[in-house]
């Protein structure tokens, strides 16, 4: 499970580089906003998923 969580927080990592790195006055702050928290409920979704099966599995 160790990898699994060690994915799901350089998955977090690459949003928040991406955030950094489109605050240009052409981006859409509010889409951009929309689409990097749709991203993190995949990502989180997808991590407790794994803890469930993870339980189960015990």
């Amino acid at each position: 499970m160790s990898n699994h969580l060690d994915l799901h927080l350089t998955a977090r990592g690459y949003l928040i580089d991406f955030l950094a790195t489109s605050t240009a006055p052409s981006v859409d702050q509010n889409e951009l906003r929309e689409i990097l928290l749709f991203l993190n409920n995949l990502i989180t979704f997808d991590e407790l998923n794994l803890i469930k099966e993870d339980v189960e599995g015990i």
